[in-house]
């Protein structure tokens, strides 16, 4: 997949990455799931989480920001998934 590449449901892929990526946080000790967190907030801790355990490769500090923060989260889920995943 090229990096230029629009997912086709990169909203929904980034929504179950949260979800997905915050319990798997939880299970190793890391809890991310917090009330009054934002989805900014939240993805930007669980991206920091997945650099940690090796998930995915750090963007470069120019391009840490909330779009680019929520395609890698979104990549990530999509490389996971199966390929019958309806989300794929």
């Amino acid at each position: 997949m090229s990096k230029t590449t629009k997912l086709e449901n990169e909203d929904k892929l980034f929504k179950k990455a949260l979800e997905v990526g915050c319990k798997m946080a939880a299970m190793q000790g890391y809890p991310i799931q917090d009330q009054s967190a934002t989805p900014a907030t939240k993805a930007k801790a669980l991206y920091h989480f997945l650099i940690e355990v090796k998930q995915i490769v750090p963007l470069p500090e120019d391009k840490e920001d909330g779009p680019h923060i929520k395609k890698r989260l979104a990549i990530w889920l999509h490389s996971a998934l199966p390929d019958n995943d309806p989300l794929k």
